[in-house]
Parts: C-alpha cells; sequence; structure tokens
C-alpha cells in the first residue's frame, strides 16, 4: 500500500558563496577562519562565523575525507542511553538490516547516541558539514521536534512507523492483524485477563499500542491492563507483578523484558507458563535464550530497513515518493505460552 507524498522543492544548501556574500568579505576569507588561519581579524571572523550559523553552513565534511571523493551517508540519531540500546535487539537487527541495501548503492552509516535535548544540535551539524546526505528517524515521540529540523533544513527524511507529516514518508507496519493473532491466540487458550506492559510510554507507538491492544481485548470480552515498567523499582518484575492484579497473561514491548520477566518470576513464586503466559511483541535471539523460550510476534525489521534506504536515496535523487506499509507481524508460538490457570 503506498500513500502519494508530495516531494517539495527543497531549499538548497547554503554555500561558502552565499556565506561570504551575507558577512561581506570574500569567499577565501570564510575558507580561512574554517580552517584556522590567523590572517582574519577577530570581528570580521565573528562575522563569518554568525553568518555561517544564519545559513546553517559549515565545510563540506566529507571533501576532508582522506580517501577523497566519498558516497552518500544515512543519518541515523538515536536519543537514547548507552545502556537501554544495548539492551535492546530492535536496533541491532535494524542496524544489520540496513547494511546490505546501504552498501548496494554505495552509501555508508552514520550513527550516534544522544541526549534528547542535544538532537537538533547534531542534525544542524551533520546537514550544514555535509555529513549526511539523509535521515532515518526512530522511535517517534509526542510532538518530536525532529519532523521540523528536516523540515526547516530541507534534509531529505524517512520516518520508520505511522506517518505523521506529509513532508517526511513513513514505514510502517500494520499491526492491527498482530493484535488480533496475540489475543485471538490467548483466548483460545483460556485467559480472560490479559495486560500490556511497555517501558516508552512517551513514543507514539507505544500510545498507539496500548489503544490496539485495548480494543482487541475488549471485542473478546477480555478484561485489559495497560502496565508501565518500572526500571528504578528495586525488583522491577515483582513490582510489575504486583500490579497485574488477577492477569494470566503479559504482552511485553521487548523481548529483553519478557526474557527477564520469565528468568525472574519463578523466583518469587509464579511459574511460567503455568500461571502466568507471556508474549513478547519483538523476535529475536533472545526469544531462545530463556526457559521457557518466549512466543513472540516476528517483525519485518530487514524489510522495513530495505524500503527505507529505497525511499531515502528516491528523495536524494529528487523523486517523489509515498509512504510504504511492509508485511505485518508473524506470531511465532513457544513454550512462555500455554492454558490459563484453573483457578484463574
Amino acid at each position: 500500500m503506498s500513500e502519494k507524498v508530495t516531494n517539495e522543492k527543497k531549499p538548497a544548501r547554503a554555500t561558502i558563496a552565499a556565506v561570504a556574500a551575507r558577512a561581506g568579505v570574500s569567499p577565501s576569507a570564510v575558507s580561512h577562519v574554517f580552517n584556522g588561519r590567523p590572517n582574519v581579524s577577530a570581528a570580521t571572523a565573528a562575522r563569518i562565523r554568525q553568518a555561517a550559523d544564519e545559513l546553517h553552513w559549515r565545510p563540506n565534511y566529507a571533501s576532508r575525507k582522506v580517501s577523497g571523493q566519498g558516497g552518500r551517508s544515512l543519518g541515523l540519531v538515536i536519543a537514547r542511553s548507552g545502556d537501554t540500546f544495548e539492551r535492546d535487539p530492535f536496533f541491532m537487527r535494524l542496524i544489520a538490516g540496513l547494511t546490505e541495501p546501504l552498501a548496494e548503492i554505495g552509501w555508508s552509516l552514520s550513527l550516534t547516541l544522544v541526549r534528547a535535548d542535544d538532537e537538533e544540535r547534531v542534525y544542524r551539524e551533520w546537514w550544514s558539514e555535509q555529513r549526511v546526505d539523509a535521515f532515518l528517524l526512530v522511535d517517534l515521540r509526542d510532538d518530536d521536534p525532529r519532523i521540523g529540523f528536516v523540515r526547516e533544513l530541507g534534509a531529505p527524511a524517512v520516518l520508520l512507523g505511522a506517518p505523521v507529516d506529509d513532508a517526511v514518508p513513513a514505514v510502517t507496519v500494520h499491526d492491527d492483524a498482530a493484535y488480533e493473532e496475540v489475543l485471538e491466540h490467548l483466548h483460545g487458550l483460556g485467559h480472560r485477563a490479559v495486560a500490556r506492559v511497555s517501558d516508552s510510554p512517551g513514543l507514539v507507538h507505544a500510545r498507539d499500542r496500548d489503544r490496539r491492544f485495548v480494543d482487541a481485548a475488549e471485542k473478546r470480552g477480555m478484561t485489559s491492563l495497560v502496565l508501565r515498567w518500572d526500571r528504578a523499582a528495586s525488583d522491577p518484575v515483582a513490582d510489575l507483578l504486583a500490579r497485574a492484579e488477577a492477569t494470566t497473561a503479559l504482552l511485553v514491548d521487548s523481548e529483553a523484558l519478557a526474557a527477564e520477566i520469565v528468568a525472574h518470576a519463578p523466583e518469587i513464586g509464579v511459574r511460567v507458563p503455568e500461571q502466568l503466559s507471556v508474549i513478547a511483541w519483538e523476535d529475536s535471539w533472545v526469544s531462545s535464550l530463556v526457559r521457557p523460550r518466549l512466543t513472540a510476534l516476528d517483525a519485518p525489521v530487514e524489510e522495513s530497513a530495505r524500503t527505507a534506504v529505497a525511499l531515502l536515496a528516491q528523495l536524494v535523487s529528487g523523486e517523489d515518493v509515498g509512504s510504504q506499509s511492509v508485511s505485518a507481524r508473524r506470531l511465532i508460538v513457544r513454550e512462555s505460552s500455554g492454558p490459563a490457570p484453573t483457578d484463574a
């Protein structure tokens, strides 16, 4: 399914000549300032830097590469701490999924982790210094400022998630069928009280998943809860299960959290799946590390990555592109989901 997006004319990147004209100097003076040469007065250098900032211009980083003529680069700026990034297998799958299609078109991947309040600086620097030719946006938040950044900069960008802005095409996994499949699986096993567990309440996709989960459960006459993972709790698993009340099945946002629940629940007197079924919204190698192995939904991460790269290449070439939908998630049933306890 494709939704047409008009590729409006993007503002051209500023040039050294434009900076020089704005500052009332020669291009060579701009070059001398940014190369650290001392033959420009402090007042003139300050004026040149101000003009460069106003035009979002920096020297062409790519042209400085030792290798000479460099290829294009995709920017991936992730606002997460190092420890949460390392614990999320999704990002490892995404990076691996980007590698092959980028290599096929001669692009590289520029990746960095930042604090949310440092995002704007990185986007502006990478674009003005010509370090990247496009951006891939992930983990969309409510009122996400990155949409405004890329629009203002005129930078080609693609979003992984539901479309939110006509100027930024999206690669979307339609998850309606996945919720129907998961809830039907649990309903067939006799579960009538279920909960969804999320550790990212500020993300747009988390709010959307909450709604779809509750709707799918209500359709089957099941009682549903939406629970937040409290990593600050002294024992997050015990804290979660205490709040789960009469719930007999959990749908957990990530396989890492689901694995933590499965591994620790027996230590606090809850057997999986005899007393509690656990299903992970994402699937990866982590699902097979714990016993019982995790029932999980396999997302088309690699297909999403390849589709995003294709859209970005078209955008950079000046083509009109539309948002694209990719394959739905597949439920992979393993041992962590079983019949509801008879005393539930």
